[in-house]
């Protein structure tokens, strides 16, 4: 494949009611990232599940194995993993990261990604400011998630002869989750500014440690492009994707809101043609409904030839 499909998803508060009373399903979260074709997907509003619990997808059938990287796990994302293994024949893994409370157990990001296609390497929490003044900031603290990828290429051999010859190409993943706007807009408009400038600092501490394909994505929560947070983010070497503010999310009580965007390294040439794109349903209440009040946002990068190639 020449390019790397890479999503971000609000995914609403997923696990986080009991079972029984859940409303989304996740047939249909598994039925819409496989329509989306994705290679790998930042998610937002994970909650832990029992690391013990048996996950079957009904009374009578097998266990399904948890997925997940490390100890924490979401039994749904398991089934939705599963169900992305049976109908793709590839197999699907994810990882969770912890809050700023290490013991938070709600509204975690996490990553999930095909392993055939992408291999995790590090997964990095990035240092960045708490506090600011008045200001509590990063309660979902970021991670940088480094992945590899290998591709065939043609080389030119000492002889003249062309051989194809495997390559590896990498990607720096950052999943968003920024404050909400709950308790007062101009406050937490604030905060966020406070945040992207504190995140920009962060990444460029280990900047000559990582790979300078890096892509930021997620639920920002901004409401327009002329937040501060946007501005710091341009400053600090990024082009915003979503810059003509359209909208990601939607419900009856708030209407539409730009808040999930991806943002990437500016002046990168595997960026050339990156747009972002918005996955929602021509059914707004179904989608709500069964889903997320929050839409899949999408991009591509360029994963073949020389960095330095034209085209």
């Amino acid at each position: 494949m020449g390019f790397l499909q890479i999503a971000s998803w609000n995914i609403e508060h997923l696990s986080g009611a009991p079972r029984a009373e859940r409303k989304q399903s996740a047939f249909a979260l598994a039925d819409h990232i496989e329509m989306s074709g994705i290679d790998v997907i930042a998610l937002q509003e994970v909650y832990l599940t029992p690391t013990d619990a048996e996950v079957r997808l009904g009374e009578n059938q097998p266990v399904i194995q948890s997925r997940a990287r490390s100890e924490r796990r979401n039994a749904d994302l398991d089934v939705v993993c599963y169900l992305l293994e049976e109908h793709l024949d590839d197999p699907w893994a994810y990882e969770i990261v912890p809050n700023r409370q290490a013991g938070d157990k709600s509204q975690l990001c996490a990553v999930m990604w095909n392993t055939k296609r992408l291999t995790l390497g590090k997964v990095t929490a990035l240092e960045v400011s708490h506090e600011d003044a008045e200001d509590a900031l990063w309660d979902r603290k970021p991670h940088l998630f480094s992945f590899s990828s290998e591709i065939l290429v043609w080389r030119r051999a000492e002889n003249g002869d062309w051989q194809q010859l495997p390559e590896k190409r990498r990607l720096g993943l950052v999943p968003l989750h920024m404050k909400s706007n709950y308790g007062g807009i101009t406050q937490n408009r604030r905060v966020r500014g406070k945040e992207a400038v504190s995140l920009c600092a962060a990444i460029e501490s280990v900047r000559a440690e990582i790979d300078p394909t890096l892509v930021l994505i997620g639920d920002t929560n901004i409401l327009n492009n002329a937040e501060p947070a946007i501005e710091a983010f341009i400053d600090g070497g990024f082009i915003d994707l979503n810059n003509n503010d359209s909208a990601t999310y939607w419900s009856a009580q708030y209407k539409e809101a730009p808040f999930d965007r991806a943002f990437v390294a500016v002046d990168r040439p595997e960026f050339r043609y990156t747009r972002q794109y918005v996955l929602r349903s021509s059914d707004l209440t179904a989608h709500d409904r069964f889903l997320s009040d929050h839409y899949m946002i999408k991009i591509s990068v360029k994963d073949y030839l020389d960095d330095a190639d034209p085209r």
